[in-house]
């Protein structure tokens, strides 16, 4: 069964982003809610198991983790091929930047 799993880096302090809301939408429709920990992770994988090929934005509230960012939210959009991998997407965010690649 697939799995989108996401880990969330506070690359300005070198350290986990906690508290970052994230929300995963397909099709527009929204499949899951959930809030990094102390890790910059979430607590179960944010789709598992129920994974259809397609467009998936995750959007990222940083706005909750940073004081200060010229960034709120920030919407990173993926495409699954198949609907049985382990797409892990990480964040890799400062007040002032961020990058993202697909991870293993």
């Amino acid at each position: 069964m697939g799995r989108l799993t996401t880990h969330v880096l506070n690359t300005a302090e070198g350290r986990p982003a906690t508290g970052v809301g994230i929300e995963v939408r397909r099709d527009g429709e929204l499949l899951t809610r959930a809030v990094t920990d102390d890790d910059g992770r979430t607590a179960a994988p944010l789709v598992d198991g129920a994974l259809e090929p397609g467009a998936y934005e995750i959007v990222f509230d940083v706005s909750a983790h940073f004081t200060r960012s010229f960034y709120d939210r920030i919407p990173v959009r993926v495409v699954i091929d198949d609907p049985d991998g382990h797409y892990h997407v990480p964040l890799l965010v400062s007040p002032w930047s961020y990058s993202t690649y697909r991870g293993s």
